[in-house]
């Protein structure tokens, strides 16, 4: 039997890890991405950190399966990043296989959430899934049929940019309006920021968190001050849950997955969160069209797209 080597590289983040042929992870390995590196610098990061692991393997390591944190155009295996230089059109896969020479897939991290999340997560013995990964962005896949749904651009899932107002702010696909500019970490720090400028008397807790600091508010500290009942954080935390729970529910009406998981940093903020999208799913849910999918947590934590990765790999497919 021979194991697989998994790699999930993303803008804050990186991992590259040892997997065997049933999917468990047997070595690890990560860091935090250094952006103004750009390319040439993860690149050399993955070779050092891939050839050490695979220096450790008891058994031979053939095949990898990438993660990447940017859009992938599966069908010719080339990657873009919108932060970081260098990786515009690069085919990460074949420098893969041309430098440590293994077989390779790459796919976006949301898509990979999605694969590892239903193989060995939250999702395990399901038709179908909508996981989404709710950080610095948010990104989102789909598996139907045990396999992943990536659509004719390789867009699938793309909840993060669907249009929620007609005059919201400029979202980083360059669109407005987007779900992402509402409740995204990104989003939400900065609504922190906002309204603790505008009124801090109402996002004190927040300030305090923050040493005083508003310009380091951050969307872990507003959701660790909602979940001690501040009334600003709250208020952000309702406004950012009302509105993933409206795009969940045009999921719903579109997939009618089994389940939707929820992944990523801001997701696992856990039921500060979850609960009122629950709440709002179930208010604006029609009562002739009951429906029975579940929103559950990422159970695989931060590394869901890791693990999708390894999934990905040619051993494990």
């Amino acid at each position: 039997m021979n194991n697989v080597l998994a790699a999930d590289i993303g803008g804050t983040h990186f991992h590259v890890a040892l997997f065997d042929s049933e999917g468990r992870r047997l070595l690890l390995s990560e860091g935090r991405t250094d952006a103004s590196g750009g390319r040439e610098w993860m690149l050399g990061e993955l070779r050092e950190r891939a050839q050490g692991l695979m220096a450790k393997s008891d058994q031979p390591v053939r095949s990898c399966g990438i993660s990447f944190g940017g859009p992938v155009d599966f069908r010719h295996q080339r990657v873009n990043s919108m932060h970081v230089t260098g990786w515009r059109g690069f085919r990460l896969g074949q420098w893969v296989e041309d430098n440590l020479s293994l077989e390779c897939l790459v796919d976006n991290d949301a898509n990979a959430g999605a694969l590892g999340e239903f193989r060995f997560g939250a999702g395990r013995g399901t038709d179908s899934v909508l996981y989404l990964t709710i950080s610095t962005g948010i990104g989102g896949g789909v598996v139907c049929g045990g396999r992943v749904h990536r659509g004719k651009d390789s867009m699938a899932g793309e909840l993060g940019h669907i249009p929620v107002s007609d005059s919201g702010a400029v979202c980083s696909c360059g669109g407005r309006g987007c779900l992402e500019t509402v409740c995204s970490g990104t989003a939400i720090g900065l609504r922190g920021r906002g309204l603790a400028r505008r009124k801090p008397e109402v996002m004190a807790r927040t300030l305090e968190l923050c040493s005083g600091n508003l310009d380091q508010i951050t969307a872990e500290a507003v959701f660790r001050a909602a979940a001690e009942g501040e009334k600003g954080a709250l208020f952000i935390v309702h406004e950012a849950a009302r509105a993933l729970a409206k795009a969940l529910l045009t999921a719903i009406r579109i997939l009618n997955p089994d389940m939707i998981i929820l992944g990523g940093g801001v997701a696992l903020s856990g039921l500060i969160l979850l609960n009122p999208v629950r709440e709002y799913l179930d208010e604006f849910s029609a009562p002739m069209l009951e429906c029975s999918t579940k929103v559950v947590q990422a159970e695989l934590g931060n590394y869901s797209p890791l693990y999708g990765a390894a999934a990905l790999a040619p051993e494990l497919r």
